[in-house]
């Protein structure tokens, strides 16, 4: 195989199914035509090719990438390092993309079809019709319990209609896995991404176990407070609403909302001047997700950051998050190899994401850059809606470990609804148990991330202080992390810094200062 052609065609594809991804979410086109552009290189994704990578890096271990790696199979071509650790990196991340083309390849009219039906379906709500897309922004500032009710039955309509094709689409991956030599998708994803689901799994279950308590009572008085409801009758339609936050809306003026942003990263010494390839999208737009997103559209010189408002708090959140995942594209050296610009770890820049999002949880910078009315309750709050997240992916890894360890998917709707309502205390309808689901475990992605975040944190406070985020010393620590693009795995950053690997101490530590014992 011509390796460097293989990375030029690669580096084409992503950019070109990047824009059109970004195009579809952004409302700027109402259809999306992946499977299109799969066809234009469809040799990227032979399964001969994709065979050929895997193989190459059959037997490597998840330790091999993680700090001890071992020469590949077969000889390195003349553009890579003859560094065996730097191949073998470089192979694995390359196995993993062929594998993830392979499978996307084989459902993309299936997911051409479920995301242009979302994009244009619409719900009948109170009279007017509403972009199916635009519900759960609608969901999240109802007041009113009975017509969050009433919009949720029509939104699960929508759903409903969907689950056949998101059932063939989970079957045909399952059976792709197969096809690519492995015993189910757990096996495969936990190998191509090098990921060590069984620790981790026996991590989150602990955490789990160990912040039930804080995390019940706390959630009790919130559905209380805030939604003027005993906790055994939230539902999962309820959940936005309460962490929606309408309360704290005067701390978090709209009109601020880029600005803050701006001053943030000005202070860091990461402004506009030094990063004009980012361009901030917040415009209202039908069709628009209402999931925000950052699209590197060519890493590191044009980068996307898109975002729906939907007012207060979470705006704030939100465009931090997609803030982290821009500047971190941003700032990868133009010279850098493709796998680390393109491909590798995701945790790494969803830490990073975690690491900007989360500075409106510090209490400084809250102080700053918003009116600080309410700033202790506040701050309980934001910590709770931390936690719930933290829980509601720990039980999300749970159950995608029993769904994709198996073809049976007949019992995965009750699995699905039980282990949710379980972890978070709140009624969850088996209808989601497809839709409220990310490929290739990106869950265990978030859960990684989410672990090193606070590591970071925690090392970067202790350099410059709780307002590390104001010192352009930060900022050229972060730039010399964020320059590598994807390299290093989040174990091996922790090890790079100093710290423990995927240690959860710094997280527990956050949630009894915030939320008591």
């Amino acid at each position: 195989m011509d390796f460097q052609e293989y990375r030029k065609r690669a580096e084409k594809f992503i950019c070109e199914l990047t824009e059109e991804l970004y195009m579809n979410h952004a409302g700027l086109k109402d259809s999306l035509n992946v499977s299109e552009i799969y066809g234009n290189y469809e040799d990227l994704f032979e399964k001969e090719k994709v065979t050929e990578l895997l193989s190459s890096v059959r037997s490597l271990r998840h330790s091999m990438i993680m700090g001890s790696p071992v020469q590949a199979d077969h000889e390195p071509d003349d553009d890579v390092d003859d560094d065996s650790s730097e191949t073998t990196r470089r192979e694995l991340y390359l196995a993993a993309f062929a594998a993830d083309g392979f499978m996307d390849m084989a459902v993309g009219e299936l997911t051409d079809k479920i995301v242009s039906a979302e994009t244009k379906a619409v719900v009948e709500f109170e009279g007017r019709k509403i972009p199916f897309r635009m519900s759960p922004v609608v969901l999240a500032n109802e007041p009113n319990a009975r017509a969050r009710e009433a919009l949720e039955a029509k939104r699960q309509e929508v759903v409903l209609k969907l689950n056949p094709l998101r059932e063939s689409r989970i079957a045909t991956l399952h059976s792709l896995a197969g096809d690519l030599g492995y015993g189910n998708y757990l096996s495969l994803y936990a190998h191509i991404k090098s990921l060590d689901l069984d620790a981790l799994s026996d991590k989150m279950e602990r955490f789990l176990d160990e912040t039930d308590r804080v995390y019940t009572h706390n959630v009790e008085k919130a559905a209380s407070l805030y939604l003027d409801m005993p906790l055994r009758e939230v539902n999962r339609r309820d959940i936005s609403y309460l962490f929606r936050g309408v309360e704290f809306d005067q701390m978090f003026p709209g009109a601020k909302l880029v600005t803050s942003l701006e001053a943030t990263v000005d202070a860091m010494g990461l402004g506009h001047e030094r990063y004009p390839n980012i361009h901030i999208d917040t415009e209202v737009r039908e069709g628009k997700s209402p999931r925000a997103f950052c699209a590197p559209l060519h890493v590191p010189d044009k980068v996307m950051l898109v975002l729906m408002p939907q007012g207060g708090h979470d705006d704030y959140h939100t465009i931090l998050h997609e803030a982290g995942h821009a500047w971190h594209y941003g700032s990868v050296l133009p010279e850098q190899k493709f796998e680390y610009k393109y491909l590798g770890d995701n945790s790494v820049t969803e830490s990073y994401a975690f690491l900007f999002q989360y500075l409106a949880m510090n209490e400084n910078w809250l102080s700053e850059y918003t009116t600080s009315l309410r700033l202790e309750e506040y701050m309980r709050f934001s910590a709770l809606k931390k936690l719930y997240m933290l829980r509601r992916y720990a039980a999300k890894l749970l159950y995608e470990l029993q769904l994709h360890s198996g073809d049976d998917l007949s019992a995965m709707s009750c699995e699905y609804a039980s282990l949710l309502s379980d972890a978070l205390k709140i009624n969850h309808s088996e209808v989601y148990y497809l839709d409220d689901l990310d490929d290739g475990f990106y869950a265990a992605q978030y859960l990684r991330a989410w672990i090193f975040e606070a590591q970071l944190k925690g090392f970067l406070v202790q350099r410059f202080g709780e307002r590390a985020y104001a010192y352009p010393e930060t900022g050229e620590v972060l730039r010399e992390l964020f320059s590598g693009g994807q390299e290093f795995s989040v174990e091996e950053l922790a090890g790079r810094l100093g710290l423990s690997e995927l240690d959860l101490d710094p997280l527990y530590e956050e949630i009894t200062n915030n939320l008591g014992a």
